[in-house]
């Protein structure tokens, strides 16, 4: 796994890798391990002391800088830095801090447990076109938002592109890893990437927005192709081929053979426009996509582990009846257009997060580029995956928009679907889009017996469950023998251990301004987030009786499928208010393939869950 920084492999460590371990920077970040190296520096896996948190932190060094040059790099690293912290993107890198500390800059980003597209290209093989459309999209919609900001990002490149394990395609570097000045790029200078430089900065002009754009093109090209367009094998040679030589024949583009020829225009006025770039990329996926069905399939229940079946988590028998809290208001049960109905949960963020209790949120941004001919970047972030809002904050938000999206193992055995965290009865039909519902996952039956009867967790933890109390957000679960806390960010905590699929993970987030509906909300941020996850297909969005949880006011799961790393992936996002007016969000995720197998850990977590007082 990789981090953000577009790092690249091969290159010599600019210091012991090891040498500054326990170093606190700034009295505040404690360097952990070296996670990545290359021609700018060394980045750490540090911790955050302030926040608690885990964090990277790149040290910028300069290999071949002296003196008074080495002055002027660090005061434009540290301009550069500032200016690409200034904006936020669900598809950008989340700059945290810049401090100068031994003469030299050092930056406190956001840490993205991922796999640059470089590395999967070279450790899997070259990409579908529709996936590296999908990919295109989100990358050029990061750059329009960086570019309206007054921030170029110079070294776009497979290497600083990440696919995040939670689903989001995030760029890095912005303004960082390119620092020479543009009329005194050398070959040095350029190690590692002169096959994704501009023709026109090759020629020692200043970059320009067309030359990110161009830069996009080539790392299109490379995803589905599996090589550079102009790669030559040496630096100078490849130099040579971006100024003079046509791209090279790309015989698996199909149907992005027209948006890859336009960015690699050499001229920059004639290249393809933000608008124009989006529509072909969004043709290129809608001519690979199968056509809509005109009609929801027949409803066939999902399986799910039945009773007769050995379990991992044993619970006891569901009892009749168990005393709560008077019920809330009923929801409004009304469907909802079934053309909004299909989206995913987006995580985020790299930006806010998305919460189906966000109550206050900006509409989460896809990763396309507004076709208006202002140019202007389409509004939003996506809610509550990254933030409080869209982005990171939201516990339905980020579990459900940008994590959900790759846990789609979460969905478990209540007939309901998760919108908001209202109370609804299990017979609530769920609306839902026919091209997003007919897909390979087919929606499960409203009737009670289309899934395993939940149970009921009694006062007793399963066999080998011990009770983790977190003691920042104050609630408390049980979890597996083995299991422990992941990572953890803001109102967020990831949990993994053994027993389960090799992907698989438990989030647990509480939202910073609950709402009353999580259904609803799941299904006004579907929609827009969506996009963000490849191969995002819905299962289903359903209300969740609450009977059985005493700490349920209102519930309702997101469950949808999609594309990972590690193979296809199932998430149940289920977003829930509590008596007590809190909001939180129970995100499981875990390959599809497992989701019968790993389905009682869902259960378990639901079931010895207990909310802060």
């Amino acid at each position: 796994m990789g981090v953000f920084l577009g790092l690249e492999e091969g290159l010599r460590p600019l210091t012991s890798d090891r040498k500054q371990d326990g170093r606190r920077i700034a009295g505040r970040y404690q360097l952990q391990e070296p996670i990545g190296k290359g021609g700018m520096g060394i980045v750490w896996r540090a911790y955050d002391e302030l926040l608690d948190r885990t964090v990277a932190v790149k040290e910028v060094r300069y290999a071949a800088a002296l003196g008074d040059e080495v002055q002027l790099l660090n005061r434009r690293t540290m301009r550069e830095a500032r200016a690409a912290a200034r904006f936020e993107h669900p598809n950008v890198i989340v700059v945290h801090d810049v401090i100068e500390e031994d003469d030299r800059p050092w930056i406190v980003m956001q840490l993205v447990q991922s796999r640059s597209l470089g590395t999967v290209i070279k450790q899997d093989g070259p990409l579908p076109p529709k996936r590296v459309a999908e990919i295109g999209l989100a990358v050029l919609d990061a750059l329009h938002r960086a570019h309206e900001a007054g921030v170029l990002h110079r070294d776009v490149k497979p290497e600083n592109v990440l696919l995040a394990d939670d689903g989001r395609v995030v760029l890095t570097d912005f303004g960082i890893a390119t620092l020479e000045t543009e009329t005194q790029l050398t070959v040095t200078g350029l190690a590692g990437t002169p096959a994704f430089i501009a023709p026109e900065r090759l020629k020692g002009l200043p970059a320009r927005r067309e030359s990110d754009l161009w830069s996009l093109g080539a790392t299109l090209y490379t995803a589905v192709e599996g090589r550079s367009p102009h790669e030559r094998g040496m630096a100078l040679a490849t130099m040579h081929a971006v100024l003079t030589d046509e791209p090279d024949p790309m015989p698996h583009a199909g149907t992005l053979t027209e948006v890859i020829s336009g960015l690699l225009v050499k001229e920059p006025v004639q290249r393809l426009t933000y608008e124009e770039t989006q529509r072909l990329l969004r043709a290129a996926i809608a001519q690979a996509s199968p056509p809509p069905t005109a009609q929801f399939p027949a409803a066939q229940p999902i399986e799910a582990p039945t009773q007769a079946k050995a379990r991992k988590v044993p619970f006891p028998p569901v009892s009749a009846s168990r005393p709560r809290p008077a019920p809330a208001p009923a929801v409004d049960e009304t469907p909802t257009d079934p053309k909004l109905a299909a989206a995913a949960p987006a995580v985020p963020e790299t930006g806010a997060r998305l919460s189906p209790m966000t109550e206050e949120r900006r509409p989460a941004a896809a990763p396309t580029v507004d076709t208006a001919r202002t140019g202007q970047v389409r509004a939003g972030m996506v809610v509550a995956a990254a933030a409080a809002v869209v982005l990171v904050a939201g516990v339905g938000g980020y579990l459900g928009l940008r994590s959900a999206p790759d846990d789609e193992a979460s969905r478990g055995p209540v007939a309901s679907a998760p919108e908001t965290p209202a109370q609804a009865s299990p017979s609530a039909s769920p609306s839902a889009s026919p091209s997003e519902s007919a897909s390979e996952e087919p929606a499960p039956s409203s009737s009670p017996s289309s899934e395993p009867k939940p149970t009921e967790p009694a006062d007793a933890l399963p066999a080998g469950w011990e009770i983790y109390k977190d003691k920042k957000l104050g609630f408390s679960i049980g979890l597996p023998k083995g299991w422990d806390v992941w990572d953890r960010g803001g109102r967020q905590v990831k949990f993994k251990g053994p027993g389960a699929a090799s992907n698989a993970y438990l989030m647990i987030e509480e939202a910073a301004k609950p709402g009353s509906d999580p259904y609803k909300d799941w299904k006004k941020q579907e929609p827009s987030l969506k996009h963000n996850f490849g191969g995002y297909k819905k299962i289903d969005i359903k209300k969740v009786d609450t009977g059985k949880y005493d700490y349920m006011k209102a519930a309702a799961d997101w469950d949808f499928t999609w594309n990972t790393n590690t193979g296809k992936t199932r998430v149940r996002n289920r977003g829930f208010v509590t008596d007590n007016g809190r909001a939180y969000a129970i995100y499981w995720h875990t390959l599809k393939s497992h989701w019968k197998d790993d389905y009682d850990f869902f259960e378990g977590f639901c079931a010895t869950f207990k909310p802060a007082k």
